[in-house]
């Protein structure tokens, strides 16, 4: 008989720390004000999830029109790289604040140890940003097996080099007993492509970026306006399944060792929360 799933390979911000992956929204939103050019939430939120130079890359081509119009010529590498400073020193000043584990993040983990279901994690932040979230989420109780950031040799999201080197860490084989959990469509797309089961959190992280205080606080129909547009979006990237956050996640993971034992392979789960 199949083993059943071997590895779990989740996102950090707005999956397991930082409820509505704010940290980085926040910094980028001071990294262009101090740049003087104005830049939506959308914009900023549009492609989250990505090495963090490849997001301001991604932001300036999009507004390159605007940046044309303000300053006379297209954005170059020169502006990428003087925004992204920006944006690192901002980001720096504030992840001690926004490292701690959202609710159900260390349970989760916790469980997984104990059925000796290895964990691994894929990030957009580099190497020296994440010597720092490891740091604090690890005094909250959350350490995963084993995390890998992007760099000039291991590109980032949406490719699924960062998984394949988690497979490789950690000794897991085949890439289709990996469950991949994140809450961007990079997220999912990096699932996606390296062949694992790919999960989306739809109310703790970007789709959203809310608060859990502020998520409560909303009246019911907005609530599940929120909900119903972030589930679409994570959908429409390909997820095979949708849950509101890690929190939801253990039952769907039953669901997804019976298939996997059963020698399915990764695809859309009709699942629905008891």
């Amino acid at each position: 008989m199949q083993k059943g799933i071997q590895g779990v390979i989740c996102d950090w911000a707005g999956t397991m720390v930082d409820f509505g992956s704010l940290s980085p929204v926040a910094a980028f939103q001071k990294a262009f004000e101090r740049y003087d050019f104005d830049v939506s939430l959308d914009e900023i939120r549009r492609f989250m999830g990505m090495l963090k130079i490849d997001q301001t890359r991604a932001i300036l081509a999009q507004a390159k029109e605007r940046f044309h119009e303000q300053f006379g010529h297209y954005p170059t590498e020169k502006e990428v790289k003087d925004i992204y400073e920006y944006f690192e020193t901002a980001l720096f000043e504030s992840l001690i604040q926004y490292s701690k584990p959202i609710r159900g993040a260390v349970s989760f983990a916790t469980t997984l140890k104990e059925r000796k279901i290895k964990l691994g994690s894929t990030t957009g932040y580099t190497n020296a940003m994440m010597e720092i979230v490891t740091q604090e989420a690890k005094k909250e109780g959350y350490a995963p097996d084993c995390y890998v950031t992007p760099s000039k040799h291991l590109p980032g999201r949406p490719h699924p080099f960062m998984i394949y080197k988690n497979a490789i860490e950690l000794e897991i084989y085949p890439l289709s007993s990996i469950v991949k959990i994140g809450d961007t469509i990079s997220d999912i797309q990096e699932g996606i492509h390296a062949g694992c089961w790919s999960i989306g959190v739809a109310m703790s992280g970007n789709e959203v970026g809310l608060l859990e205080k502020e998520l409560d606080r909303l009246p019911k129909d907005v609530f599940e306006e929120k909900r119903l547009v972030a589930y679409k979006r994570l959908y429409d990237a390909g997820a095979h399944c949708v849950v509101d956050g890690i929190w939801d996640m253990l039952p769907l993971l039953e669901v997804i060792n019976t298939k996997i034992i059963n020698g399915e392979k990764p695809c859309v789960i009709d699942f629905i929360k008891a």
